[in-house]
This record gives C-alpha cells, sequence and structure tokens, in this order.
C-alpha cells in the first residue's frame, strides 16, 4: 500500500484532488490543509508521495517540499500549480522536487503523472527539453540570471521593506500573485529569504 499525503489550502481543491485519485490502485489517501502541520503528521505516518499546491502560507510548497525532502529524502513530491509548469522546471533539474503538475491537468494526466512518478519517471511536456537545453548553454556560458522590468520592480519594493501587500497595490495584482513572484525568484536566485534575495539584488546591481 502506497500512502499519499495531498496539501493544499483550498478544501474544494483539495477534496476535488482526492476524488481525481480515488480510482489509483493500491494507494491510501490523506489530505491536509496547513502546510506548517505537514511535518509533525510526518512524524506518525509515513508518506511515500506528497503531493503539494505551491501556492499556501504560512509555508509554500516550495519551501515545504525542501522541509519535507531534510527530514525524508527519499520521499517523491509532486508539486502542482495553477501558473505555468515551465517557471519550475530548474526545481526537477536541481533534484528538489520528482513531478509537476498544472491545476488544470484531465484526471488522466494527473493519474499518469503519479504514476510516473512512483516509476522514478519525469512525465512533462515536450518543451521541458527546451529548458534542459537552455540551462545547460547557461550553465556552461555563464551567463547571468536575467530578471524581467516587472521582477526588478518587485525586488526594489521589497528592498524598501514593502509587505507583499504593499508590494501587490503597488504594481496592480494580487497579493497571491506577488508571493508567486518571490517564490520563483527564490528558485532563479538559489536563495531561500527575501533579504537574501535582496542582497543578490544589489550585487548584480539590478536594484539600488
Amino acid at each position: 500500500m502506497i500512502n499519499i499525503l495531498i496539501v493544499d489550502d483550498h478544501p474544494v481543491v483539495l477534496d476535488g484532488t482526492k476524488t481525481l485519485l480515488q480510482d489509483l490502485e493500491n494507494v491510501y489517501i490523506e489530505t491536509e490543509q496547513e502546510s506548517a502541520n505537514v511535518l509533525s503528521k510526518m512524524e506518525t505516518k509515513k508518506f511515500q508521495l506528497y503531493l503539494i499546491d505551491i501556492n499556501m502560507k504560512p509555508l509554500n510548497g516550495i519551501q515545504l517540499a525542501e522541509m519535507i525532502k531534510k527530514t525524508q529524502p527519499e520521499a517523491l513530491i509532486i508539486l502542482y500549480t495553477g501558473y505555468e509548469l515551465s517557471d519550475y522546471y530548474e526545481l526537477l533539474v536541481e533534484k528538489k522536487v520528482d513531478g509537476l503538475l498544472s491545476k488544470l491537468a484531465t484526471k488522466e494526466q494527473v493519474i499518469q503523472t503519479i504514476q510516473a512518478t512512483l516509476r522514478g519517471e519525469i512525465l512533462l511536456s515536450a518543451d521541458f527539453l527546451d529548458f534542459v537545453q537552455q540551462h545547460s548553454n547557461r550553465t556552461n556560458a555563464k551567463q547571468e540570471v536575467l530578471l524581467s522590468q516587472k521582477e526588478q520592480e518587485i525586488l526594489q519594493l521589497v528592498a524598501q521593506g514593502c509587505t507583499n501587500k504593499a508590494i501587490a497595490s503597488a504594481i496592480g495584482v494580487t497579493q497571491r500573485t506577488v508571493e508567486n513572484y518571490l517564490s520563483k525568484l527564490f528558485v532563479r536566485l538559489h536563495v531561500e529569504s527575501r533579504a537574501e534575495a535582496v542582497i543578490v539584488a544589489k550585487e548584480k546591481a539590478w536594484i539600488d
């Protein structure tokens, strides 16, 4: 029997995802709405696979995945999101997660992705190969990370001490969108906090 834990702070999505997986054989599924409760849950039960929403509070999916891997290195982790999967391909290359899923995926795609992950395989679209090639070229050429104007603007506001809510208001997006931007920036800049991101941004002269 394979134990799977689904983590999502939206109850409707959580229940819907669990329902999608009911047809999987030899699988026991549990759900958790609070990302901060996952580590304590792991102390009483072992899960082989974790299906985790990226955009959560107080711990987002990327942060939670890192904590799970430190506690249980053999754990299989699939992140799922409503945003572009390609934004998170770097997590796969660096082996920080074992799979990615779109919240727009069909039932068949969800099941196939989970089954592939359990077999030690990665099921993704063809553009992942393009990303790997570009990633290799960047590494070989030692190219700098390039940030969009929006990303630089967000980092500038972070450096000024603005909260995510204040940043969202300043640039005309939702607070969750700002959190998503920051999560992606942390991955690309190889940092784990807002302070570290600001330090790197200033070293690279992306912000004042």
